[in-house]
């Protein structure tokens, strides 16, 4: 068992010469050279720092009210504000709705006239029907040039 081990650390170090053009110490010292010239900014998530000096670094970052106006003022809020979830429906349905508002306004007209015709003993109510009739008429013709 020592022995199989012993010849996998063996193999698992030449594959890493290997890998590393056989200068793994100089490659490591680069590496952490080049860490040490880079400054990460600091991020406290988990705690609140104690030194004033590292307080003070952390507020820069925040923004200012002046950064929010200035955000709100661009961002328009209707595009932001959630859509109901019927509102395809909605639009979809506005077209069927319109055939049947005209074939409910037509059976309205029809309902009258046939009431008129029944009441149809004076000659005024039946004026009034070829009223009707004649404007019933000039509806439809709209519709069919539009």
């Amino acid at each position: 068992m020592e022995e199989a081990s012993k010849q996998r650390k063996e193999r698992l170090e030449a594959l890493r010469k290997r890998k590393l053009g056989n200068e793994p110490e100089n490659n490591k010292e680069e590496v952490k050279e080049e860490g040490k010239n880079e400054k990460l900014p600091l991020k406290f998530r988990n705690y609140t720092p104690i030194n004033e000096d590292i307080k003070a670094i952390s507020k820069i970052n925040i923004s200012t009210p002046k950064d929010i106006t200035e955000t709100l003022e661009k961002t328009d809020l209707f595009n932001l504000a959630p859509k109901k979830p019927n509102w395809d429906l909605k639009r979809d349905v506005e077209k069927k709705l319109a055939k049947l508002d005209k074939i409910t306004q037509a059976s309205i007209a029809e309902l009258i006239r046939i009431r008129l015709q029944g009441e149809s003993n004076e000659n005024s109510t039946v004026d009034l029907v070829d009223a009707i009739n004649a404007q019933q008429k000039a509806d439809t013709d709209g519709e069919v040039s539009d």
